[in-house]
């Protein structure tokens, strides 16, 4: 996922809006349970402030994720916001520690990790199939949206049955 900055440099206080679609790589998701189920779709609108090149723009996806309550596999759309600063080599001074300023080469920029690390951190914490999903009956595993189990709810942790006398 590359933008070609070659017109905008010989812009300064111009800006130019950029519109990428890729397919996502899966191996940013390595870990998560997660899938790309369609292409990343970015705009970014880059602005030339004379000493470095600022981004703003929306990325959006849809991924596919295991429900947290009944593990069913769902689709997510994931839309989201991303704020990027680049800088030619050179021009850059030095990079501290924690300056995320995408240094590079030449004309074109390559945005896949921050664009990638942006649906990465846009992942919902507790992905739900829908709202009022019911999960999994804690003691058979039987999934409740499909209907009820036989088993007792009632049935206590034997550990905490003297607190039933309180």
């Amino acid at each position: 996922m590359r933008i070609n900055l070659a017109r905008l440099k010989l812009r300064p206080q111009q800006s130019e809006k950029f519109y990428l679609e890729e397919q996502g790589n899966n191996v940013y998701l390595q870990g998560t349970g997660c899938t790309f189920l369609d292409k990343i779709a970015v705009e970014l609108q880059v602005e030339n402030t004379g000493r470095m090149f600022l981004a703003r723009g929306n990325i959006k996806t849809v991924l596919g994720l295991p429900c947290s309550r009944c593990l069913r596999d769902t689709s997510t759309a994931i839309d989201t916001d991303i704020e990027l600063t680049m800088a030619r080599a050179g021009l850059a001074g030095k990079p501290d520690a924690d300056d995320e300023t995408i240094i590079f080469h030449g004309d074109m920029v390559d945005l896949s990790i921050p664009v990638h690390e942006a649906v990465f951190m846009a992942i919902p914490i507790i992905p739900l199939c829908r709202p009022e999903c019911k999960g999994l009956c804690p003691v058979c595993g039987k999934d409740l949206n499909q209907g009820t189990c036989s088993c007792s709810q009632k049935e206590i942790d034997p550990r905490w049955e003297k607190l039933k006398n309180l």
